[in-house]
């Protein structure tokens, strides 16, 4: 899924949509699935998003994100909303020793639960709504591929599940930044984020508290912040 590097790369900006609705008193997220012809992370199942382009307005980094997310959102998955309605939710940083890195914003909205979504039958293929607990356990099995920053997203999501009241209290936080550090071991990769402990000396069986997403064979597990060994 990911490609490795020895040569740092510069991160190009870049801007990710979280949609959310609620059908039959659930909570569900978009995810769209990329077509397995691309050469960049074929046949994931992704949240609407993309590259930041030159033409998109904005006065600094975060509303040219915001326009950028719009504008895929809309290529991608067919729908139309204003930027101002997009919420920041979280920042990502693409690790050092990965191939392609990007600095991506990722936003969040709700939308209705009537909403058309026509994919671009080009770039994405396919869509479909999960709430996050399931489209979590399907990843987990091994049906749905997806990235370490979908993944967490998705276990951030899950955590209101059943909440009303908890979408507000996500999207009133301060967003929280994940620049991961790498460590590979063997046939496993793991993510360390700010907070665990081995974030600055990189020895993950260090005790202390866990902040990480550990990955082996395409499936990523998520330790988040407070557990520890």
């Amino acid at each position: 899924m990911l490609e490795f590097s020895k040569v740092e790369t510069e991160a190009r900006p870049a801007a990710t949509v979280i949609l959310l609705r609620i059908r039959d008193a659930q909570l569900q997220v978009l995810l769209l699935r990329r077509s397995q012809e691309l050469k960049h992370m074929p046949g994931i199942w992704v949240f609407p998003g993309g590259k930041v382009e030159a033409g998109d307005p904005g006065a600094d980094e975060l509303e040219k994100a915001r326009q950028a997310a719009t504008r895929e959102l809309h290529e991608e998955a067919g729908i139309t909303l204003p930027p101002e309605v997009l919420i920041p939710f979280s920042h990502w940083l693409t690790p050092t020793l990965v191939k392609r890195r990007f600095t991506t914003w990722f936003f969040i909205t709700e939308v209705a639960e009537d909403i058309a979504v026509k994919v671009d039958e080009c770039e994405i293929v396919d869509h479909q709504w999960w709430t996050p607990s399931l489209a979590i356990a399907a990843h987990h099995r091994g049906g749905l591929p997806l990235t370490p920053p979908t993944l967490v997203s998705l276990h951030d999501l899950q955590s209101i599940e059943g909440d009303r009241d908890g979408l507000s209290r996500l999207t009133q936080r301060d967003p929280p930044h994940f620049f991961p550090h790498v460590v590979r071991e063997g046939s496993r990769t793991v993510f360390l984020y700010p907070g665990d402990s081995a974030y600055e000396n990189g020895d993950i069986a260090c005790p202390g508290p866990r902040h990480r997403t550990v990955g082996e064979v395409g499936i990523f597990t998520y330790e988040a912040p407070g557990e520890a060994t």
